[in-house]
């Protein structure tokens, strides 16, 4: 009876352990397939070219409608208000003249290029945006760009937005077939489901504002297969913070610039090469009818996002509204999870949320920000009481005395990769001032008093004053940092204590910020 009953159990927990593999199957094969691997036997139809992802946009030459909080489906936008997507074209981008239409038009449609940065210069190649920012208005249609299976769609505000990712299977890309990863950012509505198959032309989301974005555009972008992850980014939050920059400024610095080239491709430089001769578009533009305030809702913009100053075209035409029923496909709505309380803006005159305007740091602080010295943190804090490092340092001093990266020396130091970003910054630094003896650098060390003020000083080109009085008790006047800080003191009021300058400590923060503000007034 008793081996009956073992039996019997042994058969029952079998049969849970069958049941258990079935509910897996049937829950969690969507999640295993889009997170832990990527599932290959869907493959996309043959490629038969590309499409631009936005067929239409405004004619920014109108500036009714350069205005941001335009709605694509708006009664104000007819039909004769669209004109086809702008070519990209390098030539046009780079004429700041204001006297060629098309020039204009190009140059407010891709406010950032690629590998470009966020200070507006449509310089490619200089920095590490790795894709092509679309201007657009919101809920702005965008399309797929080839036949394509989607293998990721991330449909939830959280910090990095809504965004979808699409493979192409076998795509001749200059002369060399492989597999390429198309990524489109900053969307809202996404009407398709990931493993589905797509077609070159098919409307599949529509442009907002989410993850970190200023303005409705669409970021667009294609990876490599060998990108370790798609949607590709450079660096991390990590690796901009241990260099003193907040996410979206560190490609200013070009962080990362090698690796985003390296597991990147130009995305319209692809797109025009290969452009159907007969586009499968699946509409003009669409124009929604029904009401905007019923389907849009109020923007959320992050505080982490470098504003962006966007180059507003003249002239103003009125051209009267055309209403044009809506061809978008009825899709259902996807279930989204609940958006994370997001922070409220700042007043218009705060710049560090750890420096109100009645601190003594505020003006010093509102220097750095504006001159792009220092942005600060991702929480949007300047943190005052924390030390610099003395890669952090020699990067403010360079930015302070808009110092040019013009050189091209090897350097000595056994601890700097030579892509790091850091480089160009040591190869000016040991061509202007250094007798490099050392083998190391020591990037993240933090600088001492002494260190800071003979590369200020350096940098300032002030003339050195050497009296050998005794200001502190604590500098000798054969010390090699004596006139230097003899010259920082006679320019700057005295940060010592007592009579102690106490040249191995280290300065906050706050103290620089004070300093560097001090300097740029008295250069």
């Amino acid at each position: 009876m008793v081996r009956k009953s073992n039996v019997l159990m042994q058969l029952l927990g079998f049969n849970l352990v069958l049941l258990l593999c079935l509910f897996a199957s049937v829950y969690w094969i969507k999640f295993i397939k889009s997170s832990v691997m990527e599932y290959s036997n869907i493959k996309s139809d043959a490629y038969d070219g590309t499409a631009y992802p936005i067929a239409f946009v405004p004619n920014w030459l109108k500036s009714k409608n350069t205005n941001k909080s335009i709605d694509f489906s708006s009664a104000t936008l007819g039909v004769d208000e669209f004109i086809e997507l702008p070519k990209y074209d390098t030539r046009l981008l780079d004429d700041a003249s204001g006297q060629n239409k098309e020039a204009i038009l190009a140059r407010y449609t891709y406010p950032v290029v690629y590998m470009g940065n966020y200070k507006l210069d449509y310089q490619e190649y200089a920095w590490s945006h790795p894709g092509v920012d679309i201007r657009a208005p919101i809920w702005t249609p965008v399309l797929s760009i080839a036949n394509w299976v989607v293998i990721k769609v991330k449909n939830t505000e959280t910090w990095d937005g809504k965004y979808v990712v699409i493979r192409h299977d076998d795509v001749k890309n200059w002369g060399i077939i492989e597999t390429l990863y198309s990524s489109y950012e900053h969307l809202n509505d996404i009407f398709v489901e990931e493993w589905s198959k797509i077609s070159r032309g098919d409307v599949l989301w529509k442009v907002w504002m989410t993850w970190i974005t200023t303005t409705p555009h669409l970021h667009f972008q294609i990876d490599k297969k060998v990108s370790p992850f798609h949607p590709y980014w450079p660096y991390t939050f990590q690796d901009a913070k241990n260099v003193s920059l907040d996410f979206f400024w560190a490609v200013d610095a070009w962080l990362g610039k090698e690796n985003a080239i390296a597991f990147t491709i130009h995305p319209m430089e692809f797109i025009q090469n290969n452009l159907a001769k007969e586009p499968k578009m699946n509409s003009a533009p669409i124009i929604d009818t029904i009401n905007a305030s019923e389907q849009t809702p109020n923007p959320v913009v992050s505080l982490q996002d470098p504003p962006k100053t966007a180059e507003s075209p003249v002239l103003a035409i009125e051209t009267p509204a055309v209403n044009v029923a809506d061809t978008t496909p009825v899709v259902p709505a996807p279930v989204i999870a609940p958006a994370p309380i997001a922070l409220q803006p700042l007043p218009e005159w705060v710049v560090f949320r750890d420096i109100p305007k009645s601190s003594k740091l505020f003006w010093a602080t509102k220097y750095l920000y504006d001159k792009s010295i220092t942005r600060g943190f991702e929480d949007w804090e300047f943190k005052p009481w924390n030390t610099l490092t003395r890669q952090e340092w020699l990067i403010f001093v360079f930015k302070l005395y808009n110092i040019a990266l013009d050189s091209q020396r090897s350097l000595p130091f056994n601890d700097i990769k030579s892509w790091a970003f850091i480089v160009p910054y040591l190869q000016k630094w040991i061509d202007l001032w250094l007798i490099a003896r050392n083998k190391q650098f020591r990037p993240n060390d933090t600088i001492s008093r002494a260190e800071f003020v003979t590369m200020l000083i350096k940098a300032s080109n002030k003339i050195l004053i050497n009296s050998w009085n005794a200001w502190f008790i604590d500098v000798v006047s054969t010390d090699w940092y004596s006139p230097y800080i003899e010259t920082f003191t006679s320019v700057f009021p005295s940060t010592g204590k007592w009579n102690k300058f106490e040249p191995n400590n280290v300065f906050n923060r706050g103290q620089i910020a004070q300093i560097l503000y001090y300097f740029s007034k008295n250069k």
